[in-house]
């Protein structure tokens, strides 16, 4: 077990890796091109999409995998109905955005911008989703993320041409050159997925069971995906455009150095959905490991962000110069980040997506209030110091609950034994 673990978690975080490379080089070129001021109020608008972006499958990815654990023919059956449930709440949800949008930062933009840049996040990237996921519930993990890749990598060449632009041009070229980077991802992703998976195009209503499944999967997921989006919409209001690009700029690194631990969550998910469904003495270990391996590899890499702070600045450009004092810090969450993520990957194979949803809940709370009390006071230092306590009572919470979770199991299977005797 130990070994098919390390194997495609060594084989997804090569994935993975190309990714924050990416990543890194998007948000380098993206910091270079529009400064701390506007790329502060981009983050933010860009979390707000990303956090929206959360719900237009409606957990439909996680219900792809929950079903082949008990049957091949779980994935075609479940995209029956998720790809239409796709394009009409993304659309729903399109409008609710260009809306919202207009209240997160005073920065002007035409409508066409945030209708392009919702578009990208609340129609296409969830199909890159859909197809990721159902490379994964056919254990070919590594493939899904070259899937989720390829529309990044296509934002880096989405960024270059933006610097020949005026600087009050550049935001509004990038986002439209982005949407049409992540088109082309979604086209090459279903051109490399349809030859792994069978898709059924025949449209069908979900089921109500299917439903109840998938919307505690995504509220999960949008639970989840605050406490690393939301803050950069907050911080806009609470401590200022300029501070705002700052602390999203050393939040995103931060983010990136702890991506081996998804990759291990990635690659594990398979076997831990099956050990939900037949718990086994090798599903408890597996998710020790995880949490051990989480825990250590998330001390690592706060220490190397703290060693190489330095070197921010000299990415990202003299204009955030701040970012190096700031990832000191930050470092201290990493390893808090990294059980965080551990934790609510278990407690979804688990079965238990709304108690994720639930300690995230708690944690969102604690940076709102920890930045509206801090940031205007103390700025970027405020929003740091709000982010590791709830980093802080997401780690302890969550891997709380999930101790509560086996030991439900153990007893259940000594009950077993003692009625078989």
């Amino acid at each position: 077990m130990k070994g098919r673990l390390a194997r495609s978690s060594m084989q997804t975080s090569l994935m993975l890796g190309l990714r924050v490379a990416t990543q890194a080089m998007v948000l380098v070129l993206l910091t270079r091109l529009l400064g701390p001021h506007v790329y502060g109020s981009f983050a933010a608008l860009a979390s707000l999409a990303v956090v929206l972006g959360m719900l237009p499958n409606l957990g439909a990815g996680f219900v792809m995998l929950a079903r082949n654990a008990h049957g091949a023919s779980g994935i075609a059956d479940v995209w029956r109905y998720a790809w239409p449930l796709t394009v009409l709440l993304g659309l729903a949800l399109l409008v609710v955005y260009v809306v919202i949008a207009r209240f997160v930062t005073d920065l002007p933009l035409p409508l066409l911008v945030l209708v392009a840049l919702g578009a990208s996040e609340l129609l296409l990237t969830p199909f890159t989703l859909l197809l990721s996921f159902a490379l994964q519930a056919r254990e070919r993990v590594p493939l899904s993320q070259c899937v989720q890749w390829l529309p990044l990598g296509l934002r880096v060449l989405s960024a270059l041409p933006c610097f020949l632009f005026t600087s009050d041009q550049r935001l509004s070229a990038y986002v439209m050159l982005q949407l049409i980077a992540s088109l082309l991802g979604v086209l090459l992703g279903f051109a490399i997925t349809n030859r792994h998976v069978t898709f059924d195009w025949r449209p069908r209503r979900a089921t109500r069971q299917e439903l109840r499944d998938g919307a505690s999967f995504a509220v999960m997921n949008l639970v989840a995906a605050n406490p690393s989006e939301l803050d950069k919409v907050i911080a806009v209001r609470v401590a200022g455009a300029h501070s705002a690009g700052i602390y999203a700029a050393t939040t995103r690194v931060m983010n990136a150095a702890v991506m081996p631990v998804t990759a291990m969550l990635l690659a594990s998910l398979p076997r831990l959905f099956r050990h939900a469904h037949t718990p086994t003495r090798e599903g408890h270990r597996l998710i020790g490991i995880i949490a051990l391996l989480s825990l250590v590899w998330g001390a690592a890499s706060g220490a190397l962000l703290a060693v190489c702070s330095p070197l921010l600045p000299w990415l990202f450009g003299a204009s955030f110069m701040a970012t190096a004092q700031l990832m000191q810090w930050l470092a201290v969450a990493a390893p808090l980040l990294s059980l965080r993520l551990s934790a609510g990957a278990v407690l979804v194979a688990l079965s238990k997506p709304m108690q994720r949803a639930a300690f995230e809940i708690c944690g969102i709370m604690v940076p709102v209030g920890g930045m509206l009390a801090l940031a205007p006071r103390y700025g970027t230092h405020g929003l740091a110091i709000a982010l590791i306590a709830a980093e802080t009572s997401m780690a302890l919470l969550g891997w709380w609950l999930v101790r509560l979770r086996l030991a439900t199991y153990r007893i259940t299977s000594r009950d077993d034994t003692h009625g078989a005797s």
